[in-house]
């Protein structure tokens, strides 16, 4: 059996603490990645194909740049994954059959988008109305409550993460890995 291809990736968080937290995919309304097992990848047209299929853009994301996740729509969590099975591959990286998270990182969707992943810490959670989870840095936080947005509740982002790698039962990704 070959080893799987590791990849970058981007989720979005939902969830919270009673519930545990959850990777949810940015784009459509699939359903939150499995915990503790692998994710499967479907399509929307079963009963043509399995995923992923050349004729299709189905499949289980990746980029093999990182560089590339900054311009995602407001990534709340970035991180490496394993990729295996099917692997078809494209221009800026792959779709899989199979993956499951290796290391994750929460990061501030303001910061990522204006500096990048190496400048995109955070500092919070919010919890938006409709439970939207949101990682801000403190002056993103600040100024979201100058211009008004309400928060059901804010939680220190070292929480979070915490809880999230526990219930993936993964590794944090370090800073300097983003370096590399």
């Amino acid at each position: 059996m070959a080893e799987p291809l590791t990849a970058w990736r981007a989720w979005t968080l939902s969830g919270g603490r009673r519930s545990g937290y959850l990777l949810r995919p940015i784009a459509g309304r699939a359903n939150p990645w499995p915990r503790r097992r692998p994710a499967r990848a479907s399509c929307w047209w079963p009963q043509f194909h399995e995923a992923p299929d050349e004729r299709c853009r189905c499949g289980l994301h990746a980029v093999t740049q990182e560089r590339l996740l900054r311009w995602t729509r407001s990534p709340a969590v970035i991180g490496t994954v394993a990729l295996w099975g099917r692997v078809i591959e494209h221009e800026n990286g792959f779709r899989a059959e199979f993956a499951y998270p290796q290391r994750l990182r929460l990061v501030c969707h303001v910061c990522i988008w204006r500096y990048g992943l190496h400048q995109a810490e955070c500092d919070v959670v919010a919890r938006m109305e409709r439970g939207r989870l949101v990682p801000l840095c403190g002056d993103h936080l600040d100024l979201s409550l100058r211009c008004g947005l309400r928060f059901r509740s804010v939680d220190p982002a070292r929480e979070v993460l915490g809880a999230l790698l526990g219930e993936y039962a993964v590794d944090p990704l370090p800073i300097p890995a983003l370096a590399a």
